[in-house]
């Protein structure tokens, strides 16, 4: 299975209705933006997308849907929040991959993904690899009855944008 992570693109500093409600800021929008043409040229459209509940990641959600032509709906998961253990992310995902998913989408934050990106690579769930905003990383299991796997992908949004 190919599991394509993705952190939110830049936010604003504050929302007035807290960390929850912060929204991509212009720059983030624009730098988004930027990236999707190499995302749409480099990924196979993912049969599920995950994202967490906060604001910024589902606006994130929606360009990175757009650009790998995803065409369901998002599946928001709050086991995708930043304070979330990790082990519920790879919950989700070893039912997809049990599930025969091919492809599937995370979009969140850190240090929530850094830690499952750390746990898909090297099995155990206490080794970060942290990813900078907007970064989108692929890993590619190595067999439907493990998630542990090999990084086939690590690009940030400055690198896709000069792809792109």
């Amino acid at each position: 299975m190919h599991i394509y992570l993705l952190r939110h693109g830049v936010a604003e500093d504050h929302a007035a209705g807290g960390d929850a409600e912060r929204a991509l800021s212009e720059e983030g929008w624009k730098r988004l933006r930027r990236a999707a043409p190499a995302w749409h040229a480099l990924l196979d459209t993912p049969d599920v997308v995950f994202t967490s509940p906060l604001r910024r990641a589902v606006e994130t959600t929606t360009v990175f849907a757009e650009a790998v032509r995803f065409r369901g709906e998002f599946r928001v998961e709050s086991a995708l929040t930043p304070e979330s253990p990790p082990t519920l992310a790879a919950t989700l995902l070893e039912a997809e991959s049990l599930s025969g998913t091919r492809a599937v989408a995370v979009v969140g934050h850190e240090p929530h993904l850094g830690y499952l990106l750390g746990l898909l690579l090297t099995g155990h769930p206490r080794q970060p690899i942290p990813l900078k905003k907007g970064m989108l990383v692929a890993v590619e299991t190595h067999s439907v009855a493990s998630l542990t796997g090999s990084l086939r992908l690590a690009l940030t949004q400055r690198a896709a944008a000069r792809l792109g």
